[in-house]
């Protein structure tokens, strides 16, 4: 059963739903990014927004871990003995996963910078923008990777 458990997870379908799952979250975020500056430094507004990416920063960190880790949960569900594809796969998850959680742990210190800021000033502004820059990255490495997960003829060296 336990076997069972760790090839489901790390198959490439289930990887692609949870980078769609995330990228959703992601993409969620950035919305609400745009939906905070519309609003022109209302009172409170910026508050709610900062919280809602605090939640995306760590659930970023921890699927970046969790991509970084496949290599490990691949062997407890094949075995000594993983295919030649699996690594592949395990070397590309790594890359993203790596990635992921450098920009969630920028967006983390972003986050942490500009949230004493966050009183109708021009810095809250600046803040709000830099999040919505880190969610776009986020994406497009999301969109990145779900493309090398079912494009496997393309170079994982590249």
């Amino acid at each position: 059963m336990k076997k069972l458990f760790f090839v489901f997870t790390t198959h490439p379908v289930s990887l692609a739903i949870w980078t769609i799952l995330v990228m959703a979250m992601v993409v969620m975020t950035g919305w609400a990014h745009f939906a905070t500056l519309s609003f022109a430094f209302e009172v409170g507004i910026f508050d709610a927004d900062v919280t809602l990416e605090e939640d995306v920063a760590v659930i970023l960190v921890a699927f970046g871990v969790f991509l970084e880790m496949r290599e490990m949960l691949t062997k407890r569900g094949y075995g000594a003995e993983v295919a030649e594809k699996q690594h592949i796969l395990n070397e590309l998850s790594e890359r993203y996963g790596a990635y992921l959680l450098i920009i969630g742990l920028l967006m983390e210190i972003n986050d942490q910078c500009f949230e004493p800021l966050l009183e109708n000033t021009g810095f809250a502004a600046i803040g709000v923008l830099t999040m919505a820059f880190f969610d776009g990255l986020a994406l497009v490495l999301g969109l990145g990777f779900l493309a090398k997960l079912f494009a496997p003829n393309r170079s994982v060296a590249a």
